[in-house]
């Protein structure tokens, strides 16, 4: 019989960087002039999922990203070869503040200063002792932090689970080509309902 990466006993939810400097119509993206009109789009249905992931038992772990000056390196800074003009969530600002999303009591808040949620020890740490070998993903953007730690869970031995409704990118292309790799490529493709109803079914 094949793995269940949706048994609520075998997974954890993970949420990439759902903060107002990512996801706002204030912050940093937004006002760069990327459209967010996905973003906003696919809220209500996250915001679903994390609640019924507390229903269920499922652990629900909350990435947010950090960027200071103890943590851009040259190489960071320079990676797409120029200088980032606009520094986004800065530690204690607004900007790095998560959107719409009160944590849980249960929630497992960690940080991370690259693309990839398995650059931070924390977060490595984290899922040792969560000890849950599937893991679904959402968040934003799905093309850049999403589709990176996806990846990087895939490497490290984990069934990586994209949840493709409560996930977004700034241009609906990107979101569509990055769904498809992972579908290629990378892991499994689902949405908030397929999860939703196994988690009900197991319950």
């Amino acid at each position: 019989m094949a793995f269940d990466r949706l048994d609520p006993g075998n997974a954890a939810l993970v949420v990439i960087d759902v903060q107002n400097d990512f996801c706002s119509p204030s912050g940093v993206v937004a006002l760069s002039g990327k459209d967010m009109s996905g973003v906003l789009e696919m809220m209500p249905k996250l915001i679903e999922l994390i609640e019924r992931a507390h229903s269920a038992g499922v652990p629900v772990v909350l990435v947010q990203t950090l960027h200071s000056d103890e943590t851009t390196t040259e190489p960071w800074r320079f990676r797409t070869g120029q200088r980032e003009s606009d520094p986004n969530c800065v530690p204690g600002s607004w900007g790095a503040e998560l959107f719409e999303i009160s944590p849980h009591p249960a929630d497992h808040v960690v940080t991370k200063h690259r693309y990839s949620a398995f650059s931070s020890p924390e977060f490595v740490g984290l899922m040792t002792q969560l000890a849950k070998p599937s893991l679904l993903f959402c968040g934003v953007a799905t093309n850049v932090c999403v589709e990176t730690t996806l990846r990087d869970a895939t490497c490290a031995d984990y069934y990586a689970t994209l949840v493709e409704d409560c996930s977004s990118a700034y241009l609906s292309e990107l979101h569509r080509w990055s769904v498809e790799n992972v579908r290629r490529h990378f892991g499994v493709v689902v949405t908030a309902d397929d999860v939703m109803d196994a988690w009900n079914k197991a319950g």
